[in-house]
């Protein structure tokens, strides 16, 4: 019998608070309201689907024919202008309206007739045949629910809504079911809670970068309770890393391991049994190793050059996961004096700024990197590429690898809030950690990771205008 894929909806958490806060706004009492989503499908294996919001929308009061507790109808003209501006091919549409009351309210006989035809509607009205993901709340959008219909608007299916940064399992029985014949090995993390010790070993984690701040990182993360990686690095191991790489031998060397392989083994040392590890010796860039990275709950880049990092951020964006980018500099001054730097970044789920509009990476080094060996060996000659790699020593890598950890730890304990990001700089010898105000780094039009949420909409439409042709609309 074939199992038909779980579906779920992830809405990132500075996200659904916006819409929310939109939603609340949009009335005068306790009237009904209603928001649309339009989402991208992605597949994430056979057996599940989630869908992630590409752009927004909640109608202003004027927008509504009529609204009120017991109902609401949007005006012709403004849907119709909604769906052909917004509903972009390719996407589908999640609308969430409000009931009167608290708690998790059903379905309504008017919902299931009007949401049918409207499933119908706009299947039938757009070349790509867009599938409707209806949700209902109470009034303060504090508890809901949502279901899936099919094109022909005669069946449905549940949704999974997941409004945290990780979409992991919940559910009881499979929290309950979990491998902890190790669960000794963190009796001295249950301050934190048994569900986040849980939810640590179902965390899958795409790591790009196996050289000395990801060994490093790997092995504690790891110890924290992680055992689900993906390992991507295209790199040998060479004698020059055996100075910041825990564990790697000249014997490795001169073995000729994959740094993948190498950092798997340092996993497997920690977990003989229980953990799923899969290597890559490819670069980012390839289709496999984009493949993988898609099906993670969390990615963390610590490569040494632009190209990767921003092909790790384009991957985050595409499929909305967390990034976590992690890096090192040492510089020597004219007097000879050192300067070293560690950088910790979390650019916020689901758009706001990136490493792009940050600046944490450089767009043309990027671009110089992407290029053909002869255009680098220019660039090399000309002076826009270093030459040889930058200076690494193991104690700076060892606190950039560990802050990244501890970071990660506050993520899924929620202790640290990283909503609106975060972006922070280790200096030594001065010992200050530096922490970037984020308002800074905002970027509403970034090329990478503007994303469309618009509030009261209609102010700045044109949907009034009499030769707008609304002849489709069911609404």
């Amino acid at each position: 019998m074939n199992k038909s894929p779980a579906i779920s909806l992830h809405i990132p958490p500075k996200m659904w608070s916006e819409f929310q806060k939109s939603m609340l706004k949009s009335r005068m009492f306790n009237e009904e309201v209603i928001g649309f989503l339009f989402c991208q499908r992605h597949q994430v294996s056979k057996y599940k689907i989630r869908y992630i919001p590409k752009t927004w929308v909640v109608p202003a009061s004027d927008c509504y024919e009529h609204q009120s507790a017991s109902g609401l109808v949007l005006k012709q003209h403004f849907h119709s202008y909604l769906l052909e501006n917004h509903l972009q091919p390719g996407l589908d549409v999640v609308h969430i309206h409000t009931h009167a009351g608290r708690g998790i309210p059903d379905f309504s006989y008017v919902d299931d007739r009007y949401e049918s035809e409207y499933a119908r509607f706009i299947s039938s009205s757009f070349a790509k045949k867009p599938r409707l993901i209806s949700g209902v709340f109470d009034e303060d959008l504090q508890s809901g629910q949502f279901r899936m219909w099919d094109r022909k608007g005669r069946e449905f299916e549940n949704v999974q809504f997941c409004n945290s940064l990780f979409e992991i399992s919940q559910n009881k029985h499979v929290m309950n079911n979990l491998d902890l014949s190790c669960d000794f090995m963190f009796a001295r993390q249950k301050i934190f809670g048994e569900t986040n010790q849980k939810v640590l070993n179902q965390l899958k984690v795409a790591l790009i970068g196996c050289g000395g701040i990801g060994s490093i990182f790997a092995e504690l993360l790891g110890r924290l309770g992680v055992k689900n990686w993906v390992l991507i690095d295209p790199d040998k191991l060479e004698t020059v890393n055996l100075n910041r790489m825990p564990g790697a031998t000249q014997e490795m060397v001169e073995q000729k391991w994959e740094k993948v392989h190498y950092v798997k083994h340092l996993i497997k040392k920690v977990y003989s049994e229980g953990s799923c590890v899969k290597t890559i010796p490819t670069a980012v860039e390839s289709e496999l190793a984009k493949q993988e990275i898609a099906t993670c709950d969390l990615i963390v880049v610590a490569t040494d050059n632009h190209l990767s990092r921003k092909t790790a951020q384009e991957l985050a964006l595409q499929y909305m996961r967390p990034l976590v980018c992690l890096g090192t500099h040492i510089e020597v001054k004219p007097d000879n004096t050192p300067r070293m730097y560690c950088r910790i970044t979390v650019p916020p789920l689901g758009g706001g700024w990136c490493l792009m509009c940050g600046n944490i990476i450089n767009l043309q080094r990027a671009a110089l990197e992407s290029a053909p060996l002869e255009i680098n060996q220019m660039a090399v000659g000309a002076g826009y590429l270093e030459g040889v790699n930058d200076p690494a020593v193991f104690w700076l890598n060892g606190i950039c690898a560990s802050t990244g950890v501890g970071v990660i730890h506050g993520m899924v304990s929620g202790f640290l809030n990283v909503d609106s990001g975060i972006d922070w700089i280790y200096e030594f010898p001065g010992s200050d950690w530096r922490k970037t105000n984020t308002e800074y780094l905002q970027t509403d039009d970034c090329y990478f990771c503007g994303m469309g949420s618009l509030e009261d909409v209609v102010e700045n439409s044109d949907f009034e205008n009499p030769d707008f042709d609304n002849s489709d609309s069911i609404w």
